[in-house]
């Protein structure tokens, strides 16, 4: 920062000024930025989320047709939906940030950041009753060296029955109860 003195303006007045300038600024920003949560819906509308500035997602709706998709379709809906909600409030934030701070270095950086617009229909499978967990999605026999799962533990053998020494006609003696 080069002083920039006006006319009878000493160093410390010309600090409170940039001082006053930044805090306006910051308050600027706060606005800007709280305001730039995004809500994204899915195209049939079965979910809604609600992303924050930060990226976080703050809420989450379905729809009554969400029930019905399956769950691989739901879940890849719902990644696809959020994606978009992300996207959308990160291009917000750098708007935000360039109307306030002009177009300078650190609104190219910012906007580096933003995430690329991908083509979203792939990861949702065609099929809604499609379970990408399930073993029989997955034809590919186990290779070596590739992690399987251990087989399941066999359940534990009952204990051995215990042996009793046969009665004798002394034992009423030694035990009288």
């Amino acid at each position: 920062m080069h002083p920039n003195f006006e006319a009878g303006e000493d160093f410390a007045l010309l600090l409170e000024r940039e001082a006053r300038k930044l805090q306006e600024k910051a308050g600027a920003l706060a606005a800007a930025f709280t305001a730039s949560a995004s809500t994204a819906r899915s195209a049939d509308g079965s979910v809604t989320v609600k992303v924050e500035a930060n990226g976080s997602l703050s809420s989450i709706e379905f729809g009554n047709r969400a029930c019905a998709l399956g769950p691989a379709r739901l879940s890849a809906l719902v990644m696809q939906t959020v994606r978009e909600a992300q996207r959308m409030t990160a291009v917000r934030v750098a708007e935000s940030y360039t109307e306030i701070n002009g177009d300078d270095e650190a609104a190219q950086l910012v906007r580096t950041f933003l995430p690329k617009i991908e083509d979203d229909e792939e990861a949702v499978p065609d099929n809604p009753e499609q379970n990408k967990w399930a073993p029989e999605a997955h034809d590919e026999p186990p290779q070596p060296g590739r992690w399987t799962p251990p087989p399941p533990p066999s359940p534990p053998k009952p204990p051995a029955p215990r042996t009793r020494r046969p009665a004798s006609p002394d034992d009423d003696e030694m035990s009288p109860w």
